[in-house]
């Protein structure tokens, strides 16, 4: 009996962040020699994979600009994103020459979060659903445990500590579990009632996590 090998799991998919730059044509070389350096920088940086820019529209007072950037996880892009370096760099050329930057990100790519045992891919919407439903309380309940550990220090460096710590736990821990005991609400392998039943216990957990963080005594957040 000739016995088939088992073949490799899939590679987890990238993380994907997409910036739109709006140029003016006057300003085109600079904004090429920055992006340059921006793309020579974040070459250096843990995980990256590619960054690719692209001209996206031209017209008479302004040049739009698409920029791919891609990381083998969303902690090493977000990482990057928040590195005081890149930050310095984006704010100096929005002041001095009117660059305007805006970005979001692939949430889809967030579904290899979800526990290993899923058959399908999710809907885009459940994955940000269980994202947000581990991120609220995560962010709350860290907000103030590090505001007694580093009181005085500055806000930026709080919020660094305070994402890193929050993605950690959401990817690594909170999203895996969850995902387990939604698995079939996230593969919508139920029947209508059902899916409708685990969408609503969802939004009952999210409602009676707000309520417990609201009756809270405003002195837990300072």
């Amino acid at each position: 009996m000739t016995v088939s090998p088992t073949p490799a799991p899939a590679p987890n998919p990238a993380f994907e962040y997409i910036f739109e730059q709006e140029v003016r044509p006057s300003k085109a070389d600079r904004y090429y020699a920055w992006s340059d350096k921006l793309h020579d920088l974040a070459s250096r940086q843990p995980g990256f994979l590619r960054q690719e820019r692209r001209l996206v529209a031209q017209e008479s007072e302004i040049l739009r600009f698409e920029t791919l950037l891609v990381f083998d996880t969303a902690e090493h892009c977000i990482a990057w994103l928040d590195s005081p370096e890149r930050r310095r760099l984006v704010n100096l050329e929005e002041e001095e020459a009117g660059f305007s930057f805006r970005g979001h990100a692939n949430w889809g790519g967030y579904a290899r979060w979800l526990s290993r045992s899923l058959t399908v891919e999710p809907p885009k919407w459940k994955v940000n659903f269980l994202v947000l439903l581990t991120l609220y309380p995560t962010v709350m309940a860290l907000t103030p445990v590090l505001n007694a550990l580093f009181r005085g220090s500055p806000l930026p460096v709080v919020m660094l500590i305070s994402n890193t710590l929050c993605v950690a736990a959401t990817s690594w821990v909170l999203v895996p579990f969850v995902s387990r005991f939604y698995q079939r609400w996230l593969e919508g392998s139920e029947g209508t009632i059902r899916r409708t039943l685990a969408t609503i216990s969802l939004l009952l957990i999210l409602a009676a996590l707000l309520g417990v963080f609201s009756a809270l005594p405003p002195s837990v957040w300072k």
